[in-house]
């Protein structure tokens, strides 16, 4: 059981393994083994509470890694906490920092810490981009999202065929080269021949009912919409690195009997074991609030295209 734990300047909490233990002399998330028969959440507010002082007071799936070292098959049940009680302290005598999310390296931690440290660089927020007519407004658009910095870009162009959606993708692959811009692909994926850390795909529902495997290789993003509990276990069946989960709030698209509301999107982000972004409704300044919600971060269009 491994907990990330975040302070309120969005920093999380690393201590520092006992040189004499596996993977000695590196970072790592704090945690520990369930005692035989110890339900799994049990274990992990006890093991934290015994090697931090801190009280976990709400927490949510983040991811599960299956790693074999040489010597040891390792099972990692992450859970990422949005809400604590105390002040941490090295109470086995560890060292223990908080570091920016931005600043974790994967070289510092155990080899099976490396996919939460990559999940862990996802930005709060992502920006879908609306439908343009022209491709000078398209292009337009993009450089001023390049230029304000947006971390992760899901281009979105509903009303283009594929072979135009292609060419315009990679015209703003072009612009957003050398910046701190990801772009996401959101259109068949056997239109998607990139393998480049700097895009990544995702899949609409329709398109995720149709997958059958991973649609990328390791290294690219791979994203999906969802809209219920079947659709977000199909993702993570698949390897989705993360999913957005809609619709939590009022956008005029959907009907008040259809919105998922807070409860509603807490319920089902819980059962699975990835990041969950919020869609509908949201805002950038959401991001964190929605963590007490169960959400990684949010996702939106007419709130976050400014």
């Amino acid at each position: 059981m491994v907990a990330v734990i975040f302070n309120h300047r969005d920093e999380v909490l690393v201590a520092l393994r006992n040189r004499h233990s596996h993977q000695g002399g590196l970072w790592e998330f704090p945690g520990g083994k369930p005692e035989p028969g110890e339900p799994r959440l049990q274990a992990l507010h006890r093991e934290i509470h015994e090697e931090t002082g801190l009280r976990l007071l709400a927490s949510h799936p983040l991811c599960r890694v299956e790693h074999r070292y040489a010597d040891k098959h390792v099972l990692l049940d992450v859970h990422l906490v949005s809400r604590h009680a105390g002040e941490p302290s090295g109470k086995e005598g560890q060292r223990i920092e908080w570091r920016a999310r931005q600043e974790l390296l994967a070289a510092d931690f155990p080899a099976a810490n490396a996919r939460i440290v990559e999940l862990l660089r996802l930005p709060e927020t992502i920006t879908i981009t609306p439908d343009v007519d022209s491709e000078g407004e398209f292009l337009e658009l993009m450089r001023k999202l390049i230029a304000s910095g947006r971390e992760l870009v899901q281009v979105r162009q509903t009303k283009l065929p594929p072979d135009r959606y292609r060419k315009r993708f990679m015209k703003a692959m072009e612009l957003a080269a050398g910046s701190r811009t990801r772009l996401l692909f959101n259109n068949l994926p056997e239109c998607f021949e990139f393998e480049s850390p700097e895009c990544g795909f995702h899949a609409s529902s329709r398109v995720l009912a149709e997958l059958d495997r991973r649609p990328v290789p390791p290294g690219c993003l791979f994203s999906a919409s969802c809209h219920s509990l079947a659709e977000l276990r199909r993702a993570e069946t698949l390897g989705a690195d993360f999913v957005l989960l809609s619709p939590v709030a009022a956008t005029g698209k959907y009907q008040a009997s259809q919105l998922l509301g807070w409860n509603g999107f807490r319920r089902l982000a819980d059962q699975v074991s990835l990041p969950v972004y919020a869609l509908g409704g949201m805002r950038p300044e959401l991001a964190r609030p929605a963590r007490a919600h169960g959400a990684f971060g949010v996702a939106g269009i007419s709130g976050f295209v400014r």
